[in-house]
């Protein structure tokens, strides 16, 4: 492919892609984000944390830097970044919310909604590695009854210690997720969204807007949850992936502490 002449739009994974796991983006990422926004070809972020926070964390590493769109929840919200408008594409139910609340229940995995800077929990951690993990993000833990949730919600969260991962994933082999997107997005964090909600669906909403195709969108990304979006558009993994991820995956960059995205995009001459 002459991706100069051919791409119309690029989508970015943030964590493990445009910033490394210290929070931190290279200087050569930022040249390289900052030629890009300047280009003729369409930027977009796309997040499994909600438009505003992806926005914020965004404007810490990047400053003043202008994208196009951000994709929040792994795709259930967008956000308009010339007009500031967000909307949710496709929310979860109130009555959902309650069902998935009455699986977990285990009193060692916490399950948690956005709302604002709030996070609505159903236990308030103690754990350093769950309080640095919402800390990472300016999240306030409140407690909320989910059984009794009324509103519709972008997806559900989650979290577990990094040690309780192994008999997270024995109990979830018991429950019936089927009906609806569920995914690990960190080794921290599994995900559930609407039924058929991915980064996937971003991109491919992406490409309505723009009128193009979903082989006219590079997408980057490095986790579970990037899977769909690297498969459905002309997409490139970080090094920093899993060996399994980076199978299924043709085009490869350098890790996000390689200057990988730099790296890629100056060598195939879109920046």
């Amino acid at each position: 492919m002459n991706y100069k002449e051919e791409i119309k739009a690029v989508a970015f994974d943030y964590d493990g892609t445009l910033i490394d796991f210290d929070y931190q983006a290279s200087e050569l990422t930022k040249t390289a984000l900052k030629r890009l926004v300047e280009s003729e070809y369409k930027v977009a972020l796309v997040s499994g944390r909600p438009c505003f926070l992806a926005l914020k964390a965004f404007k810490e590493a990047f400053g003043d830097l202008k994208l196009d769109y951000i994709f929040g929840c792994n795709g259930s919200e967008v956000m308009d970044c010339k007009s500031g408008e967000t909307k949710i594409l496709y929310p979860l139910k109130a009555e959902e919310v309650q069902d998935i609340a009455r699986f977990f229940h285990e009193p060692y995995l916490y399950m948690g909604i956005y709302e604002g800077e709030t996070f609505l929990v159903d236990k308030i951690p103690e754990d350093p590695e769950i309080i640095e993990w919402m800390n990472a993000r300016w999240l306030t833990p409140v407690y909320h009854d989910h059984s009794k949730n009324e509103k519709p919600r972008s997806k559900v969260i989650i979290l577990n210690k990094k040690q309780d991962r192994e008999r997270e994933q024995e109990y979830l082999k018991t429950i019936d997720l089927s009906a609806y997107s569920s995914f690990y997005s960190s080794p921290y964090c599994f995900e559930i969204a609407p039924k058929g909600v991915s980064k996937a669906s971003s991109c491919a909403y992406l490409a309505k807007l723009l009128d193009c195709s979903m082989e006219q969108i590079l997408s980057f990304g490095d986790n579970d949850n990037d899977m769909d979006m690297l498969k459905a558009t002309t997409g490139v993994i970080m090094d920093n992936a899993r060996e399994d991820l980076k199978a299924q995956i043709p085009l490869h960059t350098g890790a996000v502490d390689k200057e990988g995205i730099f790296g890629f995009l100056s060598e195939n001459h879109l920046i």
